[in-house]
């Protein structure tokens, strides 16, 4: 059994085309389950989700993290695969997920923007520059394309309760780990470009992240941080006080 679990707050006009797009693979719809984690959506994401889903569940655990967690500890799958709620699929990419958890404990991999522009190849290509960690054994799983072993991700302690770098914190516990992680380009994705449309403050939210991650150790400012539109180089160096 595969998991797919896909966290969601007011996402009424992507997730319709991402859970049919789940519900349309060549794998058996026997052996995989969806479970849809609402972080308290007032649009009609949950009736939406109920078409669709096996499972729609409450968030508990704060953050996009605690989301996914919350996803996993519900899920019945000996594979457990994260994706995000403006996210669409080949039709046998459960299928490729199925063989690589088969040889490897975790598996992820391209993740492509759907319109494409400057913005969104500048994005993309800066995620691809991750790919030189490989020879070192560290994977950066992208949180809209990963997949794990449901065993791993118990042991590892799963998401933790964060919403900035959540997929690095994972994929940091998976190199710790000393798991076996995959990048298989036909475990492709396809997403929104939204996230690149304000390309500039993306990119400095994600060095915040990894300034409070790496240097400041400051965790509480991956779930509390300033909205993108509002970061700042000074946010990035000395966070919030």
């Amino acid at each position: 059994m595969i998991s797919v679990i896909v966290p969601a707050l007011n996402e009424e006009k992507h997730i319709e085309e991402t859970l049919r797009s789940l519900s349309n693979q060549t794998l058996n719809r026997q052996k995989y389950e969806i479970i849809v984690v609402d972080g308290g959506s007032i649009d009609r994401t949950c009736a939406i989700s109920e078409r669709f889903a096996d499972k729609v569940i409450l968030q508990t655990h704060p953050g996009i993290g605690g989301a996914r967690k919350d996803g996993g500890e519900a899920a019945s799958g000996q594979i457990l695969t994260f994706t995000d709620a403006d996210t669409t699929f080949p039709k046998g990419w459960l299928e490729v997920i199925r063989k690589n958890l088969e040889r490897y404990e975790a598996s992820t991999g391209p993740v492509i923007f759907r319109d494409r522009n400057l913005r969104t190849d500048i994005l993309r290509t800066w995620r691809e520059l991750y790919r030189v960690l490989n020879a070192f054994n560290f994977y950066y799983i992208i949180g809209s394309n990963m997949a794990v072993r449901s065993d791993i991700y118990s042991r590892i302690g799963g998401h933790s309760d964060v919403s900035l770098l959540d997929d690095y914190d994972l994929s940091m516990k998976l190199f710790k780990n000393g798991s076996t992680i995959t990048y298989d380009s036909h475990q492709v994705v396809y997403t929104s470009s939204r996230r690149a449309h304000k390309l500039l403050t993306y990119g400095m939210t994600v060095a915040y992240g990894h300034y409070n991650y790496m240097i400041a150790k400051d965790y509480d400012k991956l779930l509390n941080y300033p909205k993108p539109e509002s970061m700042s180089v000074r946010d990035i160096l000395k966070g919030i006080k």
